[in-house]
């Protein structure tokens, strides 16, 4: 579904509530997959965690411990939850998309249901995600939720300011502790959690700032790719980030924006 007004215009699918074009003004900002799309959970929802868990595939809540299955095979660890394939219900209002998705809490690995509502909108300021997440069920829902778009990059590419931490990684890319960081290094892959709620990507010719939900933004680039993915996060079901927690029939609301 595209959308579109005075101030540019983006096309949302239903699979995983995906942002695939994203046009403020003139300036077209997202990288298109085209075919893989999915396979790089292209500008996907990511719920009920973003990114890998701190602990492979195991999801440690209260008393319990819920095994995901690994759908990220080379580091052993469940990646993005399960939303980036899953089918939400579109519906255009005056100023966007809102995308709906009723999870009936089947999983054995996540027997929480729930309703996340993600709002898409375009305006003046800027490109607004808003997401609402209500609890369904009878006990208390842990998450965290993530989004996941790539914006295209070309070779003056620079972030600012620069974060001073990030999260470490293992052995299996996992993040670990708090450390001091210094700088991108351009020449070869970005892959990382890093303490930074405000970012500012500097292309040759414009600025994208990309206001995060939390302290942490997880950023992704492959060598020399023609695309960087700026991830606004919740948290990680990390130590350091405990999981959101929703009561029953509550709900939590969240957002994050992007700026031209």
């Amino acid at each position: 579904m595209t959308f579109e007004n005075e101030y540019g215009a983006f096309t949302i699918a239903e699979k995983g509530a995906s942002l695939l074009m994203l046009r403020i003004g003139e300036r077209d900002l997202i990288h298109d997959f085209g075919i893989d799309k999915y396979n790089w959970a292209s500008g996907a929802l990511m719920f009920p965690f973003p990114v890998r868990m701190s602990t492979g595939s195991i999801m440690q809540f209260g008393n319990t411990d819920y095994k995901w299955p690994i759908n990220d095979l080379d580091h052993n660890a469940a990646l993005h939850g399960f939303t980036p394939w899953v089918d939400f219900e579109l519906s255009q209002h005056d100023q966007g998309i809102s995308c709906t998705y009723e999870y009936d809490g089947s999983f054995d690995y996540y027997p929480f249901p729930c309703r996340l509502i993600i709002s898409y909108t375009l305006q003046a300021k800027g490109f607004l995600l808003s997401a609402r997440i209500k609890n369904r069920g009878s006990q208390s829902m842990p998450y965290h939720l993530g989004w996941h778009p790539y914006f295209k990059v070309d070779s003056g590419c620079v972030i600012t300011p620069s974060p001073k931490f990030r999260l470490a990684k293992d052995e299996d890319s996992l993040p670990g502790k708090k450390v001091s960081f210094i700088e991108f290094d351009w020449n070869d892959e970005i892959d990382g959690a890093f303490f930074a709620q405000d970012i500012c990507m500097e292309n040759q010719n414009y600025q994208i700032h990309v206001s995060s939900c939390s302290e942490i933004t997880q950023i992704f680039r492959p060598k020399n790719a023609p695309f960087i993915a700026i991830e606004p996060i919740t948290g990680l079901g990390h130590k350091d980030f405990p999981w959101r927690v929703v009561a029953p029939n509550e709900y939590d609301e969240v957002s994050c924006s992007i700026r031209l």
